[in-house]
């Protein structure tokens, strides 16, 4: 588990299922609402996403993780790891499949000790390599992973969305987990110090 500041990071239980769900609605309908219609946003549904994920929770693959953020007690993001499936990526890369906090948290660090466990996790799992899908115009997302070391790949897709009724142009983020080897005469930094970063969302 992981303390930073007021936001607490775990792993979810199957009872977080609604609380979880909660976060994806709000989220989704944040984030895509310059891009859809608001009736197609209004359709989401709460009762069946917590369906979804009660589902998901009490099926994980072996070495995944879905992490929950919460202020205050109250769900306000998570985050979900697993290996990836992917077959042009080498043996030994954990994916992050999805990484949402709520509007009213946004900017206050919950996306960055959402990605601080998932990367923790992956390595503790012994994967060496991070991977992640992220659409090609999220401009904030983007510079947010960059910020963590992450680099686009060459890899692409389109696919439909999972629950929205659009299409999704993704390209492939990647880093190694590796630890780095500091240059001769030079001191390793300071583990207390962490990169400034401004969350996606």
């Amino acid at each position: 588990m992981l303390v930073a500041d007021e936001v607490v990071v775990r792993q979810a239980r199957p009872s977080d299922a609604r609380a979880i769900a909660e976060v994806s609605v709000a989220s989704r309908r944040w984030s895509y609402r310059d891009l859809l219609a608001e009736a197609d946003l209004d359709a989401l549904s709460v009762e069946e996403t917590t369906v979804d994920f009660a589902q998901g929770l009490s099926e994980l693959p072996p070495g995944s993780a879905v992490l929950v953020a919460e202020r205050a007690g109250r769900a306000v993001g998570y985050a979900y790891v697993l290996a990836s499936s992917d077959d042009s990526v080498p043996a030994g890369t954990s994916e992050l499949g999805s990484l949402y906090v709520t509007e009213d948290v946004a900017g206050m660090g919950v996306s960055q000790a959402l990605m601080d466990t998932a990367i923790e996790h992956a390595r503790t799992a012994g994967q060496s390599v991070l991977t992640l899908w992220v659409r090609r115009e999220n401009g904030r997302a983007r510079h947010f992973y960059e910020k963590y070391g992450m680099r686009p790949d060459g890899a692409e897709r389109s696919r439909p969305h999972d629950v929205l009724p659009t299409e999704m142009d993704e390209i492939r983020y990647r880093m190694s987990l590796e630890p780095r080897r500091p240059r001769p005469g030079t001191r390793p930094p300071s583990s207390n110090r962490r990169a400034s970063i401004d969350p996606p969302a």
